[in-house]
Protein backbone atom coordinates (compact mmCIF):
# COMPACT_ATOMS: atom_id res chain seq x y z
CA UNK A 1 0.00 0.00 0.00
CA UNK A 2 2.68 2.05 0.65
CA UNK A 3 3.64 2.35 -3.20
CA UNK A 4 -0.23 3.13 -4.14
CA UNK A 5 0.32 6.10 -1.65
CA UNK A 6 4.04 7.15 -3.22
CA UNK A 7 2.05 6.79 -6.96
CA UNK A 8 -0.86 9.13 -5.83
CA UNK A 9 1.84 11.55 -4.06
CA UNK A 10 3.79 11.86 -7.07
CA UNK A 11 1.24 12.14 -9.45
CA UNK A 12 0.24 15.33 -7.10
CA UNK A 13 3.75 16.74 -6.62
CA UNK A 14 4.68 16.48 -10.29
CA UNK A 15 1.80 18.39 -11.66
CA UNK A 16 0.95 20.86 -8.71
CA UNK A 17 5.07 21.88 -8.83
CA UNK A 18 4.27 22.22 -13.01
CA UNK A 19 0.94 24.65 -12.57
CA UNK A 20 2.07 26.68 -9.73
CA UNK A 21 1.37 29.94 -10.97
CA UNK A 22 -2.03 28.58 -13.32
CA UNK A 23 -3.96 27.78 -9.94
CA UNK A 24 -2.03 29.75 -7.35
CA UNK A 25 -0.85 26.52 -5.36
CA UNK A 26 1.89 24.87 -4.10
CA UNK A 27 3.64 22.17 -2.06
CA UNK A 28 5.48 23.05 1.37
CA UNK A 29 7.81 20.26 2.23
CA UNK A 30 6.42 18.29 5.39
CA UNK A 31 6.32 14.34 6.37
CA UNK A 32 5.46 10.74 5.64
CA UNK A 33 1.91 10.14 5.06
CA UNK A 34 0.52 13.93 4.28
CA UNK A 35 0.82 16.20 1.72
CA UNK A 36 0.35 20.09 2.50
CA UNK A 37 -0.01 22.55 -0.30
CA UNK A 38 -0.50 26.21 0.25
CA UNK A 39 -3.47 27.83 -1.87
CA UNK A 40 -2.93 31.98 -2.41
CA UNK A 41 -0.26 31.79 -0.36
CA UNK A 42 -2.25 31.72 3.30
CA UNK A 43 -4.68 28.65 3.00
CA UNK A 44 -3.33 25.43 3.99
CA UNK A 45 -4.34 21.90 2.58
CA UNK A 46 -3.46 18.68 4.03
CA UNK A 47 -3.63 15.95 2.12
CA UNK A 48 -3.46 13.15 5.12
CA UNK A 49 -3.06 9.27 4.48
CA UNK A 50 -5.47 8.30 7.56
CA UNK A 51 -4.97 4.24 7.14
CA UNK A 52 -2.17 1.71 7.15
CA UNK A 53 -3.78 -1.70 6.18
CA UNK A 54 -6.21 -2.31 3.27
CA UNK A 55 -7.46 0.25 1.73
CA UNK A 56 -5.86 3.74 2.07
CA UNK A 57 -8.51 6.66 2.98
CA UNK A 58 -7.19 10.29 1.85
CA UNK A 59 -8.95 13.09 4.06
CA UNK A 60 -8.57 16.76 2.83
CA UNK A 61 -8.22 18.77 5.79
CA UNK A 62 -8.34 23.01 5.56
CA UNK A 63 -6.56 25.30 7.32
CA UNK A 64 -7.83 28.92 7.40
CA UNK A 65 -8.87 31.23 9.61
CA UNK A 66 -10.82 33.63 7.14
CA UNK A 67 -12.50 30.46 5.24
CA UNK A 68 -13.29 28.74 8.72
CA UNK A 69 -14.20 25.10 7.94
CA UNK A 70 -14.34 23.51 4.60
CA UNK A 71 -15.91 20.06 4.09
CA UNK A 72 -13.79 18.66 1.77
CA UNK A 73 -14.96 14.92 0.75
CA UNK A 74 -12.78 12.41 1.60
CA UNK A 75 -11.05 9.64 -1.28
CA UNK A 76 -9.79 5.93 -0.85
CA UNK A 77 -7.14 4.32 -3.33
CA UNK A 78 -8.11 0.26 -3.12
CA UNK A 79 -5.81 -2.45 -3.39
CA UNK A 80 -5.40 -2.92 -6.91
CA UNK A 81 -4.54 1.36 -7.56
CA UNK A 82 -7.74 2.80 -8.01
CA UNK A 83 -8.54 6.40 -6.50
CA UNK A 84 -12.71 6.48 -5.49
CA UNK A 85 -13.66 3.35 -7.52
CA UNK A 86 -12.80 5.32 -10.55
CA UNK A 87 -9.32 6.31 -11.52
CA UNK A 88 -6.26 4.40 -12.40
CA UNK A 89 -3.40 5.73 -10.29
CA UNK A 90 -1.55 5.03 -13.81
CA UNK A 91 -3.45 8.16 -15.25
CA UNK A 92 -1.80 11.05 -13.15
CA UNK A 93 -3.62 13.49 -15.42
CA UNK A 94 -7.06 11.93 -14.17
CA UNK A 95 -5.46 12.14 -10.60
CA UNK A 96 -4.74 15.45 -11.05
CA UNK A 97 -8.10 16.54 -11.96
CA UNK A 98 -9.62 14.31 -8.90
CA UNK A 99 -7.22 16.81 -6.82
CA UNK A 100 -8.15 20.15 -8.64
CA UNK A 101 -12.01 18.93 -8.13
CA UNK A 102 -11.37 18.68 -4.33
CA UNK A 103 -9.75 22.45 -4.72
CA UNK A 104 -12.88 23.77 -5.95
CA UNK A 105 -14.42 23.39 -2.43
CA UNK A 106 -11.79 26.08 -1.78
CA UNK A 107 -12.08 28.23 -4.48
CA UNK A 108 -15.98 28.35 -3.68
CA UNK A 109 -15.70 29.13 -0.32
CA UNK A 110 -13.11 32.11 -1.17
CA UNK A 111 -15.80 33.26 -3.77
CA UNK A 112 -18.29 33.19 -1.10
CA UNK A 113 -16.31 34.89 1.30
CA UNK A 114 -15.79 37.88 -1.17
CA UNK A 115 -19.10 38.11 -1.80
CA UNK A 116 -20.29 38.56 1.46
CA UNK A 117 -17.21 41.06 2.24
CA UNK A 118 -18.73 43.13 -0.44
CA UNK A 119 -21.87 42.78 1.24
CA UNK A 120 -20.82 44.56 4.19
Amino acid sequence: MEKLWNAYSMALLTRITATERLYHHQVVPYQKERLRVKVFGNITLNIVRSSTFGAININYLVESPELGIIDIPSSCIDRQGVLDNVISLAEGEQVFDHYLNKLNFIYNAILQCSAQAEQI
